[in-house]
Order: C-alpha cells, then structure tokens, then sequence
C-alpha cells in the first residue's frame, strides 16, 4: 500500500515538471496564442495543488472551478487567433473537468482508474503543446525563408 501512495504522488510531480519545461519552450519558441496558453496553463497547474482538497474525495470543487474556466480561456484563444491546437487543448480540459463527474455519477468507478484519466487527458494536453510548439517554429521559420533580405 505504501508504493501505492509513493507512486500517487510521483506521477503528478514528474508530469508537473514536464509540463513546466514543455510550457517553457512554448513561451521560450511560441507565438502569440501559444505563449497565452501555455502562461494559462502553467498557471492553472500551479494554483490546483494549492486549491485542492485532496485525492481522496471524488470531486475536488475549486480544481473543478479552476479547470472549467482554463477551459473556457482555451475557447477564447481558439476563437480568437483561430487556433485548431487550442481547441484540442479546450477539448481535452473539458475532458477534464468531466471525469470527476463521472466519478461522482457512477460509485464503482475505482479511484485508480479516476487518477489515471486524469493523467492519460494531462499528458495528452502536453503532446498538444508540444505539437503547436512545432508548428510555431515552423512556421516562423518558413516565415524568415521567405523574406525579402536587403
């Protein structure tokens, strides 16, 4: 039981020390809506441990609350810079959001199994991140290819 617990608490720390150099590079190498969306979600994955009740109870509200309007922020950044990755990102916190929920509605889901959709949706949103970095780059440096040079 003890390498249960142990494990509880080392999937969440190396996924947030992921997430803070993938959220890094997309400040470091991004553009606008990037840099915006990986503050936004640097920040929310930074207020949620300080917020939470713990993993012991099945709906965490203020995680919940704080996951619903990062999502919501994800909606505007999509609709604004017209942004397919952000949408995914958008896509993926709803998720989120929804699997406690689930939780709720449904007694026999485990609490393993609660954890582990939540990381599986986490690490995809970091994929994402990863990918809309790529872009970026890409895209900037085709971009400086086609500059006019003096």
């Amino acid at each position: 039981m003890e390498v249960l617990a142990r494990y509880e608490m080392f999937v969440p720390y190396v996924s947030y020390l992921f997430a803070l150099v993938i959220c890094g590079a997309a400040l470091w190498k991004g553009d606008r809506p990037l840099r915006l969306a990986a503050l936004v979600m640097i920040v929310s994955w930074g207020l949620s441990p300080l917020v939470s009740i713990g993993t012991l109870v099945p709906m965490d509200y203020p995680v919940t609350i704080i996951d619903t309007n990062v999502a919501l922020l994800f909606v505007w950044i999509s609709l604004r810079w017209r942004r397919l990755w952000c949408a995914v990102l958008a896509a993926l916190t709803i998720i989120i959001v929804i699997i406690p929920l689930v939780s709720v509605a449904d007694p026999r889901i485990h609490q393993y199994n609660h954890l582990a959709a939540n990381n599986i949706a986490a690490w995809l949103q970091l994929v994402v991140f990863c990918v809309a970095t790529w872009l970026a780059v890409r895209a900037r440096r085709r971009a400086d290819e086609g500059a006019v040079r003096p």
